[in-house]
């Protein structure tokens, strides 16, 4: 195949959005997909909750038990004749554990072979070698995805991991291998990190910024009534948490973030014009 030199319009990351966003339990990841305003399939593992998808026409739900699963996945959404213009990964940690199933053999799909599964326990990979299988797969898939002319949405659980050679130096980031991790963080654009504030009192129009609750284990055993939980999005640099994106057009933190919020300045840039 020969090599294609391309106009940059024409490459399709300039006109599909790749997101990768990560938080607690509770955050708002599955409430922001909600807000997507194009045809969307969303592709859940079974104990996920699809609740904030509930009343939007727009959004179809995929659920799946198992990793070749992924397969028939791929086969709709780069169907032209599907209509799917977004596809949500809720969540790929979650699609990252059937990888790992895969790996180790360990995929009990099939409600009527689960009896053969009851008394098994389930194996962990065997060192790196294992662990850097899972995080290939995960890899591999991403980029075939990311290849389809539509806008393409990870979300991901939050996890803590401290460092292997700096000796109490924590790192925030989404729930994946490093592996995977590497893979999502070269391929979207942005890849931010969704937590909630509280903020108390009353804003007024003088207020540059409203006081805020600590919310960290053990710093207060205060509940405010009359608070209000504000769910934010952080794409900026931080020696903790993982992010990037284009601040000098979002900023740094989004605050109520949803899907028209983040793409429009990004699709307006430049001249470029959303495609629905």
């Amino acid at each position: 195949m020969p090599l294609q030199i391309l106009q940059p319009k024409d490459v399709l990351a300039l006109d599909h959005v790749r997101l990768g966003i990560y938080g607690r339990n509770g955050t708002g990841k599955s409430t922001f997909a909600g807000t997507l305003d194009v045809n969307t399939l969303v592709v859940s593992v079974d104990d996920e909750n699809v609740r904030p998808y509930m009343n939007k026409p727009n959004i179809r739900v995929a659920k799946i038990r198992r990793w070749n699963d992924v397969m028939d996945v791929y086969d709709i959404v780069s169907t032209p004749k599907s209509g799917i213009q977004a596809l949500v990964w809720d969540t790929w940690s979650r699609i990252q554990d059937l990888a790992l199933g895969k790996v180790c053999g360990y995929e009990p799909s099939d409600p009527a072979k689960l009896r053969a599964y009851i008394e098994r326990i389930p194996n962990s990979p065997a060192g790196w070698q294992g662990w850097n299988q899972i995080g290939a797969l995960c890899a591999e898939w991403q980029r075939n995805f990311n290849l389809l002319p539509v806008h393409m949405i990870y979300l991901m659980q939050e996890n803590d991991r401290e460092q292997r050679f700096d000796e109490g130096v924590v790192v925030t980031g989404p729930r994946l291998t490093p592996y995977a991790l590497l893979g999502i963080r070269d391929s979207v654009e942005i890849l931010g990190r969704l937590y909630v504030d509280v903020e108390t009192g009353s804003q007024s129009a003088d207020d540059d910024a409203p006081p805020i609750l600590n919310l960290e284990e053990g710093k207060t055993t205060h509940i405010p009534e009359q608070a209000r939980e504000v769910r934010k999005l952080f794409i900026g640099q931080h020696e903790r948490y993982l992010a990037k994106g284009p601040t000098h057009v979002l900023g740094r933190i989004i605050r109520d973030p949803t899907w028209p919020k983040l793409t429009a300045p990004l699709m307006s840039r430049n001249g470029q014009v959303k495609q629905t």
